[in-house]
């Protein structure tokens, strides 16, 4: 009898320790560590989704970290202080990467991406003429430069047979866009919620909504400094697996999370309905893509001193996701098998 309950105790003491090395290692218990800080510098709009769920939800002290948003009007101001060292990530549209990197901005390095869908809306006034695309012509269109958006206006002026020299493009940081229609600086706008949706709600009847994509995605990625990536690799993995938890979470209770987005992202539930996001955390091909295509407008446009598309593998870093998940990386790598 006694026999049996030794037993009994020791198999009972050996699940307890499979099951909390293997909650240990999911990043469920961090057995006292004191918390490892990351910054990450980003605006706050719907696409940033898998960075709220980890915060709302504290995800990230399951993983033995301390995450913090610092934040910007936009990726172009964030990155800026990724270089000197201020924040230790920042939450950039891909646009953002590629002026960068033609610019020749070389340090910089993107580990994954965290969504890709579609956000950026073009907020024009009625009172000026404006209530379909080709009305643009001749008129004054406020967006940040060098962000996604500057790429976005361009394609939707492309596509409807305007040229850039046609319209008069202004640099207009997002919390000035209101005031700079309402006084009439500006005949229109480009950018993302929640910004395009207070600008609506204030100008009322007189503002019109038009899709500005054109059914191309839009990236986000999470950019850092190279030495960054080398000098706290295990981090970056908590990080990365924090971020896949809250994926994990949007699929199993989708309303939740949307109601966790809304919160953070100032964006009623309604309204994240008019956008398509995919939230995951990811490197695929579609990414360098649309990449060479941002940089091949850039240089037909003159945006860029550079005549040659880089090779944006080389500022692409996979490593630190294939060692978390290797099925979240789709991209051909030379001298690299990755699992289907």
């Amino acid at each position: 009898m006694k026999i049996k309950v030794k037993g009994a105790i020791l198999s009972s003491l050996l699940v307890f320790l499979i099951l909390s090395g293997y909650l240990y290692q999911a990043g469920f218990l961090s057995h006292g560590a004191s918390l490892e800080k990351i910054t990450i510098g980003s605006s706050f709009n719907n696409m940033n989704g898998l960075l709220y769920i980890t915060l709302d939800k504290g995800l990230d002290k399951g993983q033995g970290l301390e995450l913090t948003m610092k934040p910007y009007q936009s990726g172009r101001d964030a990155v800026k202080d990724v270089k000197v060292g201020l924040v230790d990530l920042a939450c950039i549209g891909e646009f953002v990467l590629v002026n960068e990197i033609l610019a020749r901005e070389a340090d910089l390095r993107c580990p994954c991406a965290i969504s890709a869908g579609d956000s950026f809306d073009l907020i024009a006034r009625r009172g000026r003429g404006i209530s379909k695309t080709e009305d643009l012509r001749d008129k004054i269109i406020g967006v940040p430069l060098r962000t996604q958006g500057e790429f976005f206006l361009g394609r939707l002026l492309t596509f409807n047979h305007i040229a850039l020299k046609e319209v008069t493009v202004v640099d207009v940081g997002p919390s000035q866009m209101a005031q700079a229609l309402a006084a009439g600086k500006v005949d229109a706008v480009l950018w993302v919620p929640p910004f395009t949706q207070e600008i609506i709600n204030q100008m009322g009847d007189d503002a019109i909504a038009l899709k500005a994509q054109g059914g191309q995605d839009y990236y986000v990625l999470l950019a850092t400094r190279e030495e960054y990536l080398k000098a706290r690799p295990a981090a970056v993995a908590k990080l990365m697996r924090a971020l896949e938890q809250a994926a994990d979470f949007l699929k199993q209770r989708p309303g939740e999370a949307s109601a966790i987005i809304s919160k953070w992202a100032k964006v009623s539930v309604s309204n994240l309905d008019r956008y398509t996001v995919r939230y995951e955390v990811f490197l695929d091909q579609s990414l360098l893509l649309a990449m060479e295509d941002e940089a091949s407008w850039m240089i037909k446009n003159r945006l860029t001193d550079q005549t040659k598309i880089p090779n944006f593998m080389d500022y692409l870093d996979p490593d630190p996701l294939i060692k978390v998940d290797p099925k979240a990386v789709r991209l051909v790598i030379p001298g690299k098998l990755l699992p289907k």
